[in-house]
């Protein structure tokens, strides 16, 4: 994917993600939602910064912190360890839930700044 798509998707997943908020059952999908449009977002962020991005997760922190971006590369971790908790345990609670927005924010703040 170039760039430009990456920021659709991430734009189209956050979107969906906001349809959701309100449902109560929902902690799942927007946890997972969000760590998908974070993905997105760093590949954004990354081919806008560095003119390359990787288009897998798997060790996606340790691309990050190759060029740089140490900061962003935790947020994904931190996030990835949510998202864990979220889609294979029990972890949907309204603070995990909430924080996994707070991490998404900042890693869209990062990729578009």
């Amino acid at each position: 994917m170039l760039a430009d798509a990456h920021r659709a998707a991430a734009e189209d997943i956050e979107a969906a993600i906001a349809s959701l908020v309100a449902s109560p059952r929902a902690s799942r999908l927007i946890i997972e939602g969000a760590w998908g449009a974070a993905f997105h977002w760093i590949a954004f962020g990354c081919d806008t910064k560095h003119g390359k991005h990787q288009e897998s997760h798997a060790r996606l922190g340790t691309f990050m912190r190759s060029l740089g971006e140490a900061s962003t590369a935790d947020n994904w971790e931190r996030l990835d360890q949510l998202r864990q908790g979220g889609w294979y345990g029990s972890k949907t609670d309204p603070a995990t839930q909430q924080a996994a927005l707070d991490i998404l924010r900042e890693i869209h703040l990062w990729a578009t700044s």
